[in-house]
């Protein structure tokens, strides 16, 4: 039978707690941080996101400083002064002619307003038609005007009428394709020595047809005394 009463063997010492990570330690730190990297890239690459969103943000201008690139309906693209526009017939020679002092186009309605506006239209025959305003709204093509501020409008006499045809009013619009002349205003038609005053006007030049509308009010002098006073003259 064995003697148990002798000392026990001591347990064999163990390896340092440190030995299991010192060669990691020891490893040079371009290494180690080859081997740290891939675990910590997804946070770098979301900072680098962040920061560059954050200078977009600095960089780019509010809504209230952006330049406007459109024009706005009440401002002309447009200025110019000695202003002529040209409306030819087919046979070459200029039917129409506006012209004017100063002339603005405005975009959003394709329209030119034009100060100290002169209009000049003539038809087949050779009889012409002045107009004269110190205002006018054209299209944007010169197709048709509207004299504002006070409007005279003479037509040369024409054989068998004692004188120039002479429109006056506030407003008259003009169509310098067929020369026709309307006024919604109140308006005064004079005709050598004959006077009449209405509240519109329609006149068809091509038809030689006038229409007074309204309260029609007029004086109207005999051809004879018309023809008497001229050869006076």
């Amino acid at each position: 039978m064995d003697d148990d009463s002798g000392p026990l063997p001591l347990p064999l010492p163990l390896p340092p707690l440190i030995a299991a990570i010192a060669p990691e330690r020891q490893l040079p730190w371009t290494v180690r941080l080859r081997h740290k990297l891939p675990q910590y890239l997804p946070v770098l690459l979301l900072g680098a996101i962040a920061a560059a969103t954050g200078w977009l943000v600095r960089q780019t201008p509010s809504g209230d400083t952006l330049p406007s690139v459109a024009i706005s309906a009440s401002e002309p693209d447009y200025e110019m002064r000695g202003f002529s526009v040209q409306h030819y017939t087919r046979t070459g020679p200029a039917q129409g002619v506006i012209e004017g002092d100063r002339v603005r186009h405005f975009p959003a309605t394709d329209q030119l307003v034009i100060d100290g506006v002169r209009v000049r239209w003539t038809d087949p025959v050779g009889h012409r038609v002045l107009a004269v305003a110190p205002r006018a709204v054209a299209e944007g093509d010169g197709s048709r005007v509207r004299l504002e501020g006070g409007a005279r409008v003479e037509r040369d006499p024409i054989a068998g009428e004692p004188g120039a045809l002479v429109f006056t009013g506030e407003v008259m619009d003009i169509d310098i394709r067929t020369g026709r002349i309307r006024s919604d205003r109140p308006v005064r038609l004079s005709l050598g020595g004959s006077r009449f005053d209405a509240d519109s006007l329609d006149y068809d030049h091509a038809g030689r047809l006038m229409v007074l509308n309204g309260r029609v009010r007029g004086l109207i002098e005999p051809v004879d005394v018309a023809t008497r006073s001229r050869g006076e003259r």
